[in-house]
């Protein structure tokens, strides 16, 4: 992908969160989410590198709701370390970190579909790619922005 098409994707979600008078999240969400999204479908990798500060920043911007912000992180992260834990082979490490910090913007009620439609996102992805061997990465940093943002 040229660095023209992906400037012209972070202008296009921040001009929608501008006009929906998104929270701050919704800008971060989208930078970190292209980023990450590239490379987890490029190099079927999360570094942490970008994981971390994403979560990071995403608890910060919650700091007026630390406690639900923090439990959607706890709940949202754990349900995926358990799937992680039951087939490794279903998750990486790297989606599993990203879910931790993708919960906190998150509230509770809103956990349930953004697994969900995190899920529809990754067949997605695959049916496009015809392919099963796709990152889940990129499913949940739409997901997450779609729901904190609209």
């Amino acid at each position: 992908m040229t660095t023209v098409l992906l400037s012209f994707a972070l202008c296009s979600l921040w001009t929608v969160a501008d006009v929906l008078d998104a929270p701050p999240s919704s800008y971060v969400l989208a930078w970190f989410g292209i980023v990450l999204a590239v490379a987890d479908l490029r190099y079927h990798r999360l570094p942490d590198a970008l994981t971390l500060p994403l979560a990071a920043a995403l608890l910060l911007l919650q700091s007026h709701r630390l406690g639900a912000a923090a439990l959607g992180a706890v709940v949202f992260g754990g349900a995926h370390l358990a799937v992680r834990w039951v087939n490794p082979r279903l998750m990486g490490g790297g989606d599993v970190k990203l879910a931790f910090g993708l919960g906190a913007p998150l509230a509770l009620p809103a956990l349930l579909p953004a697994a969900i439609l995190s899920s529809a996102v990754t067949l997605a992805v695959a049916a496009l790619r015809r392919t099963r061997a796709v990152p889940h990465g990129p499913g949940l940093l739409a997901a997450t922005w779609a729901l904190t943002t609209l």
